[in-house]
């Protein structure tokens, strides 16, 4: 028992009131400081404060044990003491210049012990400079002395040039965050292989790329760093903290058209309410219960326009009073559950209707564009025309358009598995061609005329939540012809016995976007499993056919 009691009283007296101790006859005696704050019995010692030993109540509040966070109650305390005491409790070395002298007078409560450190020493007239787990402190004009010494000599030694072979990040983006830690001296080179094709991702609009062909492709991974050897030592610390083993992240998706009559009848609505999602532009409700009902404010969607962060809120049932959504002009999302994306993606499958157009799936890095084409390029034609003769004279290939289901989804993972997205999907077809002429009707291009339905937003999900997009809507126009049987189908007198019927169907697109981050070995065998069985449940299924 009185062992632990003196290490408790060890602990107190070194982080709160003296710097050195030792025991004594089983009692702790104290060297340098003054009295704990304890009610305990104190002799002195030829010029030194014993303390007995006795269980004490209440002798270490709980605060100050608290990591990184220190109280100190000192008066006229040798500095350099009071140094030990936060060395002691931060669990870091601090080195103190001879220079540093004084009796220090102060009461903290509860503060991290960068701040005390910093007050302590900005008090009285001293600075530190920190190289890496050593915090030297000594005189500011010192501090700046050394440095000063530190550039000079950076600018006579001689220069030392080193090859980093990086692991996993790119050379180029290594480039960017040791660049400003170089000496006017020092010089980087990216060794590239050039004549590699490939593509370019990015830009100012998410999902536009191009292809690159023949040209450079920024993917090396060798790095030449020419520098003197105190800058190189610190370049390398920092080549090691940055090339790490980046996550991966698994995007899966579904694209399904249906019917907008039928997605109410299976419990499936887009309208308008008083709460929902913040800055969402609808609400998905979905349940055969009535409890929680929940809506959705609407607002704008365009080429980024969403810029702020959005959550969707949790999927809920249909709220009373929505006013159902009967254009394509706007878009409503919400987060999905397991169990309700499994629910909703079964009662679309039971539909003869529905359509799925795609179920892309992609493994994409953290931080890294994934897109998906399903579809055609549709080349477009530019055509060079004399302006005497107003004859051809040739045709060359502009660029390509695409066409058919394009998704562009950029994923970052955030704290605690959540997912931050920025999600770009389309769904375009092309409808008749638009051609340009000259004076002498000669055509000089062609242009296809496209209907699109696509929607750009930036979400926050959580690892394995399912976001849905929907109220993209098209008006599907189709004729038919209804008469009496057989004298319906007579030559001639049948046209009495029938009519014509102009039908317009409302066809609603619904995109399932689910984000899950691949954790390092996940897929062991009974992951696999698990993931198969889920890939599984998002394939297409054939449908029966119903009399």
């Amino acid at each position: 028992m009185k062992q632990k009691i003196v290490k408790l009283l060890v602990l107190m007296a070194v982080g709160v009131v003296c710097a050195e101790s030792y025991f004594k006859n089983c009692s702790l005696v104290f060297a340098q400081g003054n009295m704990p704050q304890a009610n305990l019995p104190a002799s002195e010692v030829s010029g030194t404060m014993a303390i007995a030993v006795e269980e004490p109540k209440d002798v270490v509040p709980e605060e100050i044990l608290a990591p990184g966070r220190i109280t100190l109650d000192f008066k006229d305390a040798d500095i350099r003491s009071v140094l030990k005491v936060i060395s002691y409790k931060a669990g870091t070395n601090i080195v103190s210049s001879p220079d540093v002298q004084g009796s220090v007078t102060m009461k903290l409560t509860n503060v991290p012990w960068q701040d005390a450190l910093k007050v302590i020493l900005s008090t009285y007239g001293y600075g530190y400079d920190q190289k890496d787990s050593i915090i030297m402190v000594a005189p500011i004009d010192k501090l700046t002395e050394q440095k000063k010494q530190e550039v000079e000599l950076a600018q006579v030694q001689p220069t030392m040039t080193e090859v980093f072979l990086l692991k996993y990040i790119d050379a180029s983006d290594a480039k960017k965050a040791i660049e400003p830690q170089m000496s006017g001296r020092g010089k980087i080179t990216i060794v590239e292989a050039t004549g590699q094709a490939g593509w370019e991702f990015g830009g100012s609009d998410v999902g536009k790329r191009q292809r690159v062909g023949q040209e450079t492709v920024s993917r090396s991974k060798t790095l030449i760093i020419t520098e003197v050897p105190p800058v190189l030592d610190s370049i390398r610390k920092l080549i090691a903290e940055i090339d790490t083993k980046p996550q991966q992240i698994l995007i899966e998706a579904r694209i399904v058209e249906a019917n907008k009559d039928r997605l109410r009848d299976i419990g499936v609505d887009w309208g308008t309410g008083s709460a929902g999602a913040s800055s969402s532009t609808g609400a998905l409700t979905f349940s055969p219960s009535s409890k929680n009902r929940s809506g959705a404010d609407t607002t704008q969607v365009g080429a980024h326009a969403l810029s702020d962060l959005i959550t969707p809120t949790s999927f809920g049932p249909k709220a009373q009073g929505l006013t159902t959504i009967n254009t394509g002009l706007r878009v409503a999302f919400r987060k999905l559950t397991g169990a309700q994306f499994e629910a909703i993606l079964h009662a679309l499958d039971e539909d003869v209707t529905a359509n799925t157009l795609s179920a892309p799936r992609i493994l994409t890095l953290n931080n890294q564009e994934a897109a998906i084409l399903v579809g055609q390029k549709y080349p477009l034609i530019k055509t060079d025309v004399s302006t005497e003769s107003g004859k051809i004279t040739g045709s060359t290939l502009d660029k390509y358009q695409d066409i058919g289901i394009q998704l562009n989804v950029v994923p970052q993972i955030s704290d605690k598995d959540f997912i931050n997205m920025i999600i770009h999907p389309a769904v375009t077809s092309f409808t008749e061609t638009l051609e340009v002429k000259s004076d002498s009707g000669a055509t000089l291009s062609k242009f296809p005329i496209i209907n699109t339905r696509e929607a750009e937003t930036q979400v926050l999900l959580k690892d394995g939540e399912t976001i849905v997009i929907g109220g993209l809507l098209k008006d599907v126009k189709s004729k038919g012809r209804v008469g009496v049987p057989f004298l319906g189908s007579i030559p001639l007198i049948g046209l009495l016995f029938q009519r014509q019927t102009d039908d317009i169907e409302k066809v609603d697109l619904l995109i399932f976007i689910t984000a899950h981050i691949v954790k390092e070995g996940e897929f062991d065998e009974a992951s696999i499993a698990t993931l198969e069985e889920r890939l599984n449940t998002l394939k297409p299924k054939k449908k029966k056919k119903h009399n």
